[in-house]
């Protein structure tokens, strides 16, 4: 059939869809797909497009302060960062994803009918389908950013109800935690006992070779960071039975295998829970510094491997050549040991986990080093991108590796108090001779009135007289607080590098 002439007067044209319509009724050209994706972009430009300003202008406003919120909202990152890690903000996030999906989602399709309106004959079949599947095709890219939104905080929301539960009836039975508010011991400071081990193919249960009490002040940004030796001997047990059961000596064997008696020999010494071996370290801990502490977070050294493989691996500068021994940590494979050289070197998890630990033939201060510039390295060479992408990864890794009695309620003050202010940070190694007492075959048994007193110094807490300047320890050092820094003129065993 050929289509008819547009007579001046009058007559019949053609739609769009090639469908003849009557007289009079000559139709200015519509297209909805077109309509749908302005819409899409941006939300009320369809509709402005087809004509119909008040609708648009209506869905623009919307749109325009939901930019706005956005906006306001990431030139905030306080506000930002407590809201991350609120369950209750993550819902709340989610809901409103929802609803900006519904909103442009309506949007899309009101502006696809808008345009189809008017036509007094269906199109043919072919084009309907066709139709139809262009606008799915919008709808989807439509909701594609908000399916993504929404799986990153729904992955969020699975980490902070599950690793900040804060369910350990154990440590709340002991009196520490408090409520959902930053109260703590201390009133002002924030105490968390840091521990880090693994239960490797060759061990029974597991070993805290790391353990760290971080003690920090939100008011002034000072921190401070009390390193405990693993291999102390005759470590001091808080009153109860543990400690009766030693006859009031200590814990007679290194304090790193103090967890694992706690937790496979005699729980019954230690208060109940779902972890007496973190119970026992704190317990000693606590004993040991005069420091009452308010939280803790339990590391596995698996995790800090699946993170690195998780982040693709990690680049550092080396400057020395040193030796280390692969730890697979029970999983299958081989355990190589080899002298990593100077120069630009790429480390999986396994092998950064065994050049951060390797001590048999470097100083703690070498060991100290490496895991500051690995840490840095790590960070400049992962931007938000790779992030993103291993996110769901790292989130099972955390679940699997890190155990915590830190409520997710009390997480955006502790943000809030981290990151108000530039941190100062102290630390203290707790090592020998300057803090030893004395020697049991061949380990140190911790000069507790000093180490007491270097705490209580160091914090400005009251409770009894700081060592004396000048004095000497059983060791025979001075009995001065002592910070693990390296020498000024050694050699630095790697680089940071990004």
């Amino acid at each position: 059939m050929r289509e008819p002439d547009v007579l001046p007067g009058g007559g019949t044209s053609w739609d769009q869809w090639g469908v003849q319509v009557p007289r009079g009724r000559r139709l200015r050209t519509r297209r909805p797909l077109f309509a749908a994706l302005l819409s899409c972009l941006l939300p009320g430009a369809g509709q402005l497009y087809l004509g119909r300003r008040r609708r648009g202008w209506a869905m623009l406003a919307v749109t325009v302060v939901s930019l706005v919120m956005a906006v306001g909202l990431l030139s905030e990152p306080t506000a930002l960062s407590r809201m991350v890690v609120q369950p209750g903000a993550l819902l709340a996030l989610l809901m409103a994803d929802v609803g900006l999906l519904v909103f442009r989602a309506v949007a899309v399709v009101d502006a696809y009918l808008l345009a189809s309106r008017g036509r007094v004959l269906a199109p043919p079949r072919q084009l309907r389908r066709s139709a139809a599947a262009g606008l799915a095709g919008i709808l989807a890219l439509t909701a594609a950013p908000h399916a993504a939104a929404a799986f990153y905080d729904l992955q969020a929301y699975d980490l902070l109800t599950t690793v900040f539960a804060g369910s350990d009836p154990g440590w709340k039975a002991s009196g520490r935690g408090g409520g959902g508010n930053l109260v703590t011991a201390i009133p002002g400071r924030v105490t968390v006992l840091l521990l880090g081990g693994d239960a490797g193919p060759d061990r029974q249960g597991l070993r805290t070779d790391t353990m760290i009490v971080a003690s920090f002040e939100p008011k002034t940004g000072k921190a401070a960071l009390f390193g405990l030796p693993r291999n102390l001997v005759q470590a001091p047990l808080p009153p109860g039975p543990a400690a009766d059961f030693f006859g009031g000596r200590g814990f007679p064997r290194p304090l790193n295998e103090l967890y694992a008696f706690a937790e496979l020999e005699r729980r019954d010494l230690f208060p109940a829970g779902e972890r007496p071996g973190v119970l026992a370290v704190a317990g000693a801990a606590e004993t040991l510094l005069g420091l009452p502490i308010d939280h803790y977070a339990l590391v596995d050294l698996k995790g800090f491997v699946d993170v690195v493989n998780a982040l693709g691996g990690v680049t550092v500068e080396v400057t020395k050549p040193i030796r280390v021994e692969v730890d697979r940590l029970g999983a299958e494979g081989s355990r190589p040991a080899f002298e990593l050289q100077p120069g630009r070197r790429h480390l999986n998890g396994f092998t950064a986990l065994a050049y951060v630990r390797s001590r048999k033939t470097t100083s703690d201060y070498d060991r100290m080093q490496r895991q500051r510039c690995l840490l840095g390295s790590l960070a400049r060479q992962t931007d938000p991108a790779e992030v993103l992408r291993a996110f769901p990864k790292l989130v099972n890794v955390v679940k699997r590796s890190i155990a915590t009695d830190i409520p997710a309620s009390r997480l955006p003050d502790l943000l809030e108090a981290a990151g108000g202010r530039r941190a100062r940070v102290s630390t203290v190694g707790f090592t020998p001779p300057t803090y030893a007492a004395g020697w049991s075959a061949g380990y140190p048994i911790p000069d507790v009135p000093l180490i007491q007193g270097t705490v209580r110094k160091l914090l400005r807490l009251p409770g009894g007289a700081a060592p004396k300047q000048g004095g000497t320890a059983a060791g025979g050092s001075p009995a001065q607080p002592t910070t693990t820094r390296a020498p000024a003129k050694q050699q630095e065993t790697c680089a940071a590098i990004g």
